[in-house]
């Protein structure tokens, strides 16, 4: 139980550790240091997780077996172990890794410069309508419409700071309190007598 609340609480501290991929990351002197120090922590937090932690979970999985567990239900530990593993390294990718610089630059130039190319259509609407306001309010629409869209696949990038925009993943309410609960609650479902932590 013990490793496995320690487990959640390293991947939450390392699923909301800042974000180092954006371009001043690679650009100036100061995002350097600034990703560097954060990948520093990181490489920590994501060894003492998946190394220290899995390796105690199968010390702790062999020590069962020792005691006297079939061999059928430590094959299905260890597929549970396997299992852990992956979903960390799925976790951990999200986290790493963004949608490459050139793709999000040109999708920031994209947002930028497209609405003045439909200039035209707005202008053919705004004759056809007999109503300049209708023509200026399509394009201001069209204009903000798409700069949202952007924003909200920026957001999307690391959806790991709930704490900062509202469409995302509340990592803390799930590591530290629904992930505690439930390893609480099922210990206490499986060992009624057992000493309270």
């Amino acid at each position: 139980l013990t490793e496995l609340i320690s487990i959640g609480d390293e991947l939450y501290r390392f699923l909301t550790l800042p974000t180092t991929s954006r371009s001043r990351h690679r650009v100036t002197k100061r995002g350097r240091h600034e990703a560097a120090r954060t990948a520093e922590v990181a490489y920590r937090l994501y060894d003492s997780l998946y190394t220290t932690r899995m390796i105690n979970v199968a010390n702790l999985g062999e020590f069962i077996k020792n005691a006297g567990l079939p061999s059928g239900e430590v094959s299905r530990i260890r597929q549970y172990e396997r299992f852990i593993g992956e979903a960390i390294e799925n976790l951990r990718m999200i986290k790493s890794y963004r949608t490459p610089q050139t793709l999000r630059s040109f999708a920031r130039l994209f947002t930028t410069l497209l609405p003045p190319f439909f200039a035209p259509t707005f202008a053919e609407l705004a004759i056809n309508v007999g109503s300049m306001a209708i023509g200026i309010t399509f394009a201001v629409i069209t204009a903000l419409c798409l700069n949202a869209l952007l924003e909200g696949v920026e957001i999307l990038e690391d959806p790991f700071v709930a704490f900062v925009t509202l469409d995302g993943i509340d990592v803390r309410e799930e590591f530290e309190v629904l992930h505690w609960q439930q390893l609480v609650n099922a210990r206490n479902y499986v060992f009624p007598r057992a000493k309270p932590d």
